[in-house]
């Protein structure tokens, strides 16, 4: 058992390690990938991992902040619960992540040997603590840097028909200092600090998102979520109040997280299977799969999903068209394109000079224009 304590409860413990060998695999796959189908990485900086220090450290920050000044003294079984579901969550990250089930981490309070009602403001702190981390992932899908990290992933169905898809996967390490009974970890392999009447030890956490979506660009898909990740945080800040106010029992502290947990898991799985966005390859135009930053197309705002036209008034339907098109005003550029939303528009800029083919549309597999 004190092997299990140390590995979980520690700043830098199993969680930490797992998420960070994560965010290297998948980002370095993820450029690979690239390079292999379109013959360019679309985003060629590992900038996932630069965002799962900085950004989770800030919201370990203020989250630790305002547990230590408000005294939120959780269970050392509920921080165990807290670290072993994140885990859980990391091994099963390459299918999808998304911190709804911290809410489960309350029912740690039935398995405690000394469980009794009289924990109820623990419970009740536990709660706040879990609000609270749902506010941040929140605040994380609301102001989500999706488009910089998304990567189109080909599907080929019986009819060998070719739709994209988008995969984003985004980690971020948020160590946390949460107050405990200095009796809980008296003589644990823990590394502790002792003010006044309670323990501090750390946590580490993580929050962030791992996904692909079918019907959806990847920041969209995630942006959609924050609603339901603040509607849950908040309802949980204010019950956690409530019940430290009011002495509620441990029992209904334990089962209420658990249980707005349960529905935040569920809208977001009901939200998740919308359809907003499907982007598969036709015969008229040339349909883009992906823009890379800094280059022509992207000085043109062209989005994923946009469907190119015509290119210099000349008619295209395969990339061979578009780059003869492209050749024939070797420094400039006009496109007409049909958005996603099926609204006309035209869209116009100057090439790089000495580079005529380096527009930055990444389009279906072996049409890179």
């Amino acid at each position: 058992m004190a092997v299990i304590i140390a590995l979980l409860i520690s700043p830098v413990g199993l969680a930490f390690w797992l998420a960070l060998g994560l965010t290297i695999l998948f980002a370095v796959r993820r450029t690979s990938r690239e390079r292999h189908q379109y013959l360019r990485a679309i985003h060629p900086k590992h900038i996932e991992i630069a965002r799962f220090f900085w950004v989770g450290i800030l919201i370990g920050i203020v989250v630790s902040a305002i547990s230590v000044l408000a005294r939120l003294q959780v269970s050392l079984a509920a921080l165990l619960a807290l670290s072993g579901l994140t885990v859980i969550g990391l091994i099963l990250s390459a299918w999808s992540f998304s911190p709804w089930w911290l809410g489960l981490a309350s029912l740690g309070t039935f398995i405690q040997p000394d469980y009794s009602d009289t924990d109820g403001q623990l419970a009740a702190n536990l709660a706040l603590l879990i609000g609270l981390l749902w506010l941040a992932q929140a605040v994380l899908a609301r102001l989500n840097r999706g488009d910089q990290l998304e990567s189109p992933v080909i599907l080929v169905d019986r009819r060998q028909r070719k739709s994209a898809k988008f995969r984003l996967r985004q980690f971020y390490w948020v160590p946390l200092l949460v107050p405990v009974d200095p009796a809980q970890v008296a003589g644990s392999p823990v590394l502790t600090v002792i003010i006044q009447a309670f323990a501090i030890v750390g946590l580490p956490l993580i929050l962030g998102a791992s996904f692909t979506a079918r019907h959806d660009r990847a920041k969209m898909h995630w942006q959609r979520s924050w609603p339901w990740f603040a509607g849950a945080g908040g309802a949980l800040v204010v019950y956690g109040v409530a019940a430290r106010l009011l002495f509620l029992p441990a029992v209904a502290s334990a089962i209420v997280p658990a249980c707005i947990s349960v529905i935040l898991g569920s809208g977001l799985l009901w939200q998740g299977h919308k359809v907003y966005l499907t982007v598969t390859r036709t015969d008229r135009g040339v349909v883009l799969i992906g823009v890379v930053p800094d280059t022509p197309a992207a000085q043109m705002n062209l989005q994923p999903g946009d469907r190119v036209l015509s290119c210099n008034h000349i008619a295209v339907n395969s990339a061979s068209e578009l780059y003869n098109a492209i050749q024939k005003e070797p420094t400039y550029c006009r496109l007409r394109l049909q958005q996603a939303d099926g609204e006309l528009r035209l869209a116009e800029t100057a090439i790089f000079s000495g580079a005529p083919h380096e527009l930055g549309m990444i389009l279906f597999p072996e049409e890179t224009a």
